[in-house]
């Protein structure tokens, strides 16, 4: 539902995202500067930037924007009131979707770091009713500080991924990206953590090198680069590391390697940053990199963890296809933490009395006994 004086202020305030950006950098020259010739450069240098933008440059661009027009015009936007209801995040702990209760009404609001909480939905009689007709579906889970909402037709879709809702008073809310279920969208988070794992990550680039024929031993170490040079059988690396000359083949090279040793002979970089910058070994560390998360998402043994969604808060155990099984009744999202710290000291102590157990059978001695001849 959106609010047209909120629509008509921000597309007459606000032309164009361009136009907006164009202005600002305009004014930040200095005045002396010839103004005509400086918008004619920005105007091309802007165009041509603008196309490189990804999606979510866009979309950070356009919020900066709407929060900007909405400080200056709608003030009350910002006077929030009443009692927290339910909080999801969006983007971990740098942004967060919260309802609250002010009297008899439900509102939506929206916090994001280094901002200040804005509303972003009008008044409903009810929770439900306020994700139902914002979102779509009063449905949801809470995983890993990952807010999920679960559609009719099965599929999932993330906060996270569909971040317009904080422009929803503008714009209607629709859905940008979707995961076919709700086991794919915590396949997904898991992936996603997996992918900081500086093991696997080490795994996955020593088998690229292996490919190649190419020493991983220099992985993670800096390098003197003396002289680069290409033949038919790749590009020649004569390096020295650790005081020792060597020289490493590699099957192609990024050209700004070319230049950047020969205008600064024995330069010292990290061997991984000039691996990487070659194109046949960057793609089979990418390929071995999914396949190295994929295995690992289906084997890694999961802990117990809190699990929330539209009936409660309850301890669940995910397996690597992605299901969970619920193994608590439902609590509040507070007492299913407390409960969680307690099941987890319990298995500590149990774990503790196993390893005792074990010491003390490994420190019984058993006497000799020898019959007489």
């Amino acid at each position: 539902m959106r609010n047209d004086s909120i629509e008509r202020s921000v597309n007459d305030s606000v032309l164009t995202i361009a136009d907006s950006i164009l202005q600002m950098i305009e004014q930040s020259k200095q005045k002396s500067l010839n103004k005509t010739s400086l918008m004619n450069q920005e105007k091309k240098s802007l165009k041509q930037d603008s196309i490189s933008w990804s999606t979510e440059e866009r979309t950070e661009a356009e919020y900066e924007l709407y929060y900007a027009m909405i400080k200056e015009h709608h003030p009350q936007l910002f006077e929030i009131k009443g009692n927290y209801i339910e909080t999801f995040p969006v983007d971990k702990e740098k942004s967060v979707f919260f309802i609250l209760k002010d009297k008899d009404a439900y509102f939506g609001a929206y916090k994001q770091e280094s901002k200040e909480a804005h509303i972003v939905t009008p008044g409903f009689p009810t929770k439900e009713d306020l994700l139902q007709k914002t979102l779509g579906t009063s449905r949801f889970e809470k995983f890993r500080m990952h807010s999920f909402f679960l559609m009719g037709d099965g599929k999932a879709f993330s906060l996270h991924d569909n971040k317009q809702l904080r422009l929803n008073l503008a714009k209607s809310y629709t859905t940008l990206k979707t995961y076919e279920n709700i086991e794919q969208a915590r396949t997904f988070v898991v992936k996603e953590e997996l992918k900081n794992d500086p093991k696997l990550r080490k795994q996955s680039l020593r088998r690229a090198l292996e490919e190649h024929f190419i020493p991983s031993d220099l992985l993670g170490k800096t390098v003197t680069i003396q002289n680069i040079s290409n033949d038919g059988q790749g590009t020649r690396l004569s390096l020295v590391e650790n005081q020792k000359e060597r020289d490493v083949w590699l099957p192609d090279i990024a050209e700004k390697w070319m230049e950047r040793v020969r205008d600064n002979p024995g330069m010292k970089v990290m061997f991984d940053e000039v691996i990487m910058d070659s194109r046949s070994i960057a793609e089979g560390f990418l390929a071995f990199y999914g396949m190295e998360i994929k295995k690992e998402s289906q084997a890694k043994q999961h802990d117990f963890e809190v699990i929330s969604n539209q009936v409660g808060s309850y301890i669940g155990k995910l397996s690597g296809n992605g299901k969970v099984k619920k193994v608590s009744p439902y609590f509040s999202e507070k007492e299913a933490e407390k409960q969680l710290g307690n099941l987890k000291n319990h298995i500590q102590l149990e774990k503790q009395k196993e390893i005792q157990v074990k010491e003390v059978e490994t420190d019984i001695q058993f006497k000799e006994n020898r019959e007489n001849d």
